[in-house]
Parts: C-alpha cells; structure tokens; sequence
C-alpha cells in the first residue's frame, strides 16, 4: 500500500467489546506515519472520524434544531442565544449564532470522507476483505452525501470540495445532484444489519452506522428535493419489499464525551428542550395519539419529548418511510396511493386522509412530518422543499424568501478565499 507521507486522523476508542456504541473517549487530533492504516481496525478509524465531525456539525450549539424546529418557534432551547435565532436575527453579534453560520465541521467531515475513500482504494486484500471495503467506501461515500445535503439545505450555494472541481460555486441543485449520486452508489455498498466483532449481526451498531435503510431514506430525501419523485417512487419500491421488512432499522448520532468541542450529552433533555404548550395544542390537538410522545406541564406551560433512547440522536428514523412513499407516490401522480402510506404513517392522527384531494394532500402531509419527525431538525427543510416558508416564518414575505431568507448567512469565515458572496437578503441586514 502506498499513503500520504502524514494523515491527519482522530484517535478514538469505542466503550463496548462489540463496538454497539460510538461513545467517544479520546478525539486529540495526531498525525501518523506512512503504513498506519495497515488493518481493517485502524481503516475503521478514519471512518470514525467522519461521524465525530458529523456530530460536531449537528450537535454543537444544538445547531440541529436550530436550522430545524428551534427557527420556526416549534422548539425551544433553553440557551440564551434561542430567541435570536427564533426572530431570524441570524447576522447578530452573538458567537454561538457566529459559530452556526460556520460551515466548518461540515467540510471537515468531506474530508474525512475522501480521505477514507482513498485510504479504501489504495488498501490491499491483505488489509481489507469485501465486506468491510464495500462498507467503510458505502459509510464514506453516505457521509460526505449527507454533508452536502445540509450544505445546501442551509445555506444554499456552497463550494466545491472535490479535487475535480476544487472551491468551484455549485447551484443547489448541483450540490444534491452529486450528493445524490454518492448515494446511490452507497446504497449498493451499505449492508441492512452491521456485523461486529463477533460476526453477529448487531442492530445496537447498526443503529449508530450508516445502513442501508438509512441511506435510502436519505436518497429518497435528495430525490424529491431535485423533484425526481419518480427516482424515489422507484428506488422506495425496489428497496424495501416483504423479504426486507425485518432489516428496516434506524439511524442517529451517538451521544458522547467530545474533548474538542461541547456537545450535549442528552441533546433533547427535557431540562433543554421543549415545546411551548398553545404550540403543542395547535400541532397536535386534543385526542391526537402522538400527544403519548410528549411529558406535558401545565404549569409551565411546555411539552417535552420522551426520548426512547437518551444515548443516539436520531436523524434518519425508519418511522418516516411511509412518509417518503407518501410523497413520492403523491408527486409521481398516484394520489390514491400516497393517502394509503400516509394513513399507514400518521397512526393516532384525528383527521381522515381518505378523502384528501390533490389540493388538500400537501398540506397534510407537511403537518404530519412536522409531527412525526419532531426533534429532528427538518422543519425548515421541509418547509422550503414545499414552498411554505412565509407561510410559517412570518417575518419572511415572498420576496425575502426569493432573495434567500430561508437559508443561513454565510460567517465572514466561510466567504473567505473563494467567490461567494452573501445572498441578497442577508447582505441587507448586515
């Protein structure tokens, strides 16, 4: 094998003999010679690292909700620079709004990826067999996919960090395109159950890995962004089948000790997070079943998440596949069959979604994502993706969101050394 002469890397041990979790003792950054990556353990590593900058770019400052649910006033964080991000004051003077228009951690975990990606191509039989090849190049390639798909979700135009095409301006289209493609590639690769030390397929692990349920969510997810409804009608119906149904599984963020940064050991504590009580009345009415989700106070006037498991933050839940077929046999002109996977979704929704129109389905299903997937930092994705920024944001009117209020200004760091400029409705605010 032939590598750099020193790659940067992050040391890490995993806490549990079969590697179930991802909790992260030592993150000191140190170079290492020439030959380190000589086994599957040390290739393992460097894909590691990409998850702990992925951590570090959702989980720092709650930066998750924030571009989620905390922007939009669904959530609230119980930190002193919340109610600034709720009034869209997102160019104030404040250094934790600072640090979330900074895009950093998410070109760190780029790297990360094509740094794996090369250490797996140049790795010989000797160092990697099939199965862990096509799995750390299938992690790599789902990270650095998923990268670009909050990039462009959140800020909208970014740069390249491709050797091709190296600090070039891409359209946000031509950031989910390319993430897009790394997807599908990592979907061939991406096994449904990881196998850990013992040989024995482990859900603990896979939960906390890319898998193959989790990619093609986020595949589906980039699809209809790009409005390819028919690429994620297709893809949905062709992944999960009957013969797959019990390898469906989720996909979060382990939660740990991180030495570089501070991240939330319990990122929706109750303590932390909530939802202000008349929003939780509006969002999910009396006799609706998600209530059964939240522990509800009166006095002081919130609702807080139950978490089912404190120690992953779920991104990718297999909860929301119903949903993606919803949407994908909606936007691909089979109506009938999108009110059938939506009924299938929102169990213990008050309302009949039989008999939703073409003009009514829409809006059903964007409230229904926005209850099921709370807590998980879509909001205002979603709202972008189905042209209903002003309608929820109501600071914004048309004519702001047309000149990029919907996504983040970029930090005076991010416009460094490349051609970027400031959208047009946050240069006015500066």
């Amino acid at each position: 094998m032939k590598f750099w002469k020193f790659i940067p890397i992050v040391a890490l041990t995993l806490l549990s003999s079969c590697k179930d979790s991802l909790t992260i003792d030592d993150l000191e950054n140190r170079t290492v010679a020439s030959g380190y990556y000589n086994s599957s353990q040390r290739v393992e590593q460097a894909v590691i690292g990409g998850y702990v900058n992925l951590r570090r770019a959702l989980l720092a400052n709650y930066a998750w909700v924030m571009y989620g649910e905390a922007r939009t006033g669904d959530l609230n964080v119980a930190v002193n620079y919340q109610q600034a991000v709720a009034n869209q004051q997102l160019t104030v003077d404040q250094r934790n709004v600072k640090q979330l228009t900074d895009w950093g951690y998410f070109y760190d975990v780029i790297k990360d990826a094509n740094d794996v990606l090369d250490i797996v191509n140049k790795a010989d039989a000797g160092v990697l067999n099939t199965y862990h090849r096509n799995l750390y190049k299938g992690e790599a390639l789902a990270l650095k996919s998923m990268a670009y798909f909050y990039l462009a979700r959140i800020w909208g135009e970014v740069p390249s960090a491709e050797k091709n095409n190296f600090g070039l301006r891409l359209t946000i289209q031509e950031s989910v395109t390319q993430a897009a493609t790394w997807a599908t590639e990592a979907q061939g690769l991406l096994p449904w159950l990881h196998i850990n030390d013992d040989g024995i397929e482990s859900y603990a692990l896979t939960a906390v890995r890319f898998n193959k349920t989790a990619i093609s969510s986020l595949l589906a997810q980039e699809e209809l962004w790009l409005g390819k409804s028919q690429n994620a009608y297709d893809m949905l119906n062709k992944t999960f089948t009957v013969t797959t149904r019990d390898s469906i599984s989720n996909f979060g963020l382990s939660v740990g000790v991180d030495r570089r940064t501070e991240i939330p050991k319990l990122p929706l504590d109750e303590s932390i997070v909530s939802m202000p009580l008349d929003r939780f009345n509006e969002i999910y009415p009396a006799g609706d079943g998600r209530r059964q989700m939240f522990n509800v106070s009166t006095s002081d006037k919130k609702a807080t998440l139950i978490t089912q498991n404190a120690d992953i933050m779920e991104l990718l839940p297999a909860r929301e596949l119903n949903l993606l077929f919803a949407e994908a046999a909606w936007r691909s002109g089979r109506l009938e069959e999108g009110k059938t996977y939506l009924v299938k979704a929102a169990v213990g929704a008050k309302e009949d979604y039989t008999a939703l129109t073409e003009a009514t389905f829409a809006d059903a299903l964007l409230q229904e994502r926005r209850r099921m997937l709370v807590g998980g930092g879509q909001r205002v994705f979603d709202l972008i993706r189905f042209g209903k920024v002003s309608t929820y944001i109501p600071v914004f009117t048309e004519s702001d969101v047309q000149k990029g209020a919907a996504y983040w200004p970029l930090s005076a760091n991010s416009l460094k050394n490349n051609s970027l400029s400031q959208n047009s409705y946050w240069l006015s605010k500066n």
